[in-house]
């Protein structure tokens, strides 16, 4: 009887010790930096600058100002492309408008597009969120009456996913 025992009680050991890891992973809190909403005027110059039209949310992924980081984060290449696309493939974001705004996107003016890149207009997006803490990168979720999640910092697909159904109406 022993002898079955003991394997019995490693099984239920290792099953409570993954339930209960699992368990605690679900429960951590969503970190962000700011929340709050913007004003009339300042949605607006959103929409009208980066082309946000029709859709509900629009996720904004912004490199902070070369100055604020140890590396030039303001370079568009087929990898960090690639790195997007895999990034978001993991997040519903169905309904929402996905753009890259670069602070310093003068020095990369060429591979500007105005559709999924986008300089920074006027230093709107550093002066009204980006300036508040310093970083590499940052990300800003909106929706249509103006309410913001917004996070400085490198963050995480869930970080993502979470703003974004915590913004949908």
């Amino acid at each position: 009887m022993k002898k079955t025992s003991l394997p019995i009680l490693i099984t239920l050991i290792v099953f409570s010790f993954y339930s209960i890891k699992g368990m605690a992973q679900e429960e951590k809190p969503i970190l962000y930096d700011f929340a709050d909403k913007i004003n009339t005027e300042q949605l607006n110059f959103i929409k009208k600058n980066y082309n946000w039209n029709n859709e509900k949310l629009l996720i904004i992924n912004y490199s902070q100002p070369i100055s604020s980081c140890h590396f030039d984060n303001n370079k568009i290449t087929s990898d960090s492309k690639k790195w997007w696309r895999d990034f978001y493939s993991k997040i519903n974001t169905e309904d929402c408008l996905n753009i890259k705004v670069l602070s310093n996107g003068e020095l990369v003016k060429r591979k500007l597009d105005n559709i999924k890149y986008f300089d920074d207009k006027n230093d709107f997006l550093l002066n009204n969120f980006f300036s508040r803490k310093k970083s590499c990168f940052g990300v800003l979720v909106l929706n249509e009456q103006g309410d913001y999640i917004q996070y400085n910092g490198h963050y995480s697909e869930r970080q993502v996913a979470k703003f974004i159904e915590n913004l949908k109406v």
